[in-house]
């Protein structure tokens, strides 16, 4: 019998430093992320290893993982493009060119493994032990073409378990949660869109009291922006990413200081 498809009810947004930098550019080494409890200024080491065998991952691609998570989560364990393009919060069907956007992210993220040892972290804060080697970051089988009605293609993937890094963000809590409403992109699904909208969320999603403070200058950095007009390219889109944020419950009110020497946004949470 053929699996009905299930659409996602909700999108875990995983906080943790793993999550946050494996999408930042990062090589094929070992890296000691150092990591504290809440409302602890002791350091401990969590050993994270990365093995890319292609380009780095992307905002994109971190985008296309959650929505793939997030298929997972509801039920399902096939898969297909179109479905993921929907919950990354895409219109309708996407064409060829986001088609194989799609396709070449997920092939690229299937060959990339993860190894993670929080042996410290898990005798020092009594967290449960979390050691594994050369985990596939996004577990799957490889792209199938299927037929749809009307002479159209997809495609589909088959998911074999619940990734890894998003095990680890889960078992330490360190998760923050959007319907799809939230979820959707108010602008087109680009690299530097994306790129924005993650570090919009997990400043938002992390900041511990009534407000928070983005420096324009960390935000670029983070986007990978260096050349002006790019920059006041992204500019514009400050307003319909926040008001956006707005509509959906996510923020109360913001301000954009552009024009002094320290350029910031300020958000009222």
């Amino acid at each position: 019998m053929k699996a009905i498809p299930k659409k996602a009810e909700f999108i875990i947004y995983p906080l943790d430093k793993l999550n946050f930098n494996l999408w930042q550019g990062l090589e094929s080494k070992k890296y000691n992320v150092s990591v504290e409890k809440q409302n602890s200024k002791e350091k401990i080491n969590v050993y994270f290893t990365p093995k890319f065998f292609g380009d780095p991952m992307t905002a994109y691609d971190k985008r296309v993982y959650l929505a793939v998570c997030a298929l997972y989560d509801a039920g399902n364990e096939r898969i297909t493009a179109g479905m993921i393009y929907r919950t990354m919060g895409g219109e309708g069907y996407p064409n060829q060119k986001k088609y194989e956007n799609l396709k070449q992210s997920i092939e690229k993220m299937a060959v990339v493994r993860i190894s993670v040892d929080n042996e410290q972290e898990a005798i020092k804060y009594k967290y449960r032990s979390f050691c594994v080697t050369n985990d596939y970051l996004l577990p799957c089988s490889s792209v199938e073409k299927i037929e749809l009605k009307g002479g159209k293609s997809d495609y589909s993937i088959h998911i074999f378990e619940k990734p890894v890094l998003m095990r680890y963000a889960e078992e330490h809590k360190q998760i923050t949660t959007y319907t799809p409403e939230q979820f959707k992109m108010p602008l087109s699904i680009t690299e530097m869109n994306c790129a924005l909208d993650d570090y919009f969320r997990y400043r938002i999603a992390r900041a511990s009291g009534n407000s928070v403070k983005i420096l324009l200058k960390t935000l670029f950095e983070y986007c990978n922006i260096s050349d002006r007009r790019i920059k006041d390219k992204a500019k514009k889109r400050f307003d319909t990413f926040l008001k956006f944020y707005a509509e959906v419950k996510l923020i109360q009110g913001y301000t954009i200081q552009t024009d002094a020497k320290e350029e910031y946004i300020s958000i009222s949470l």
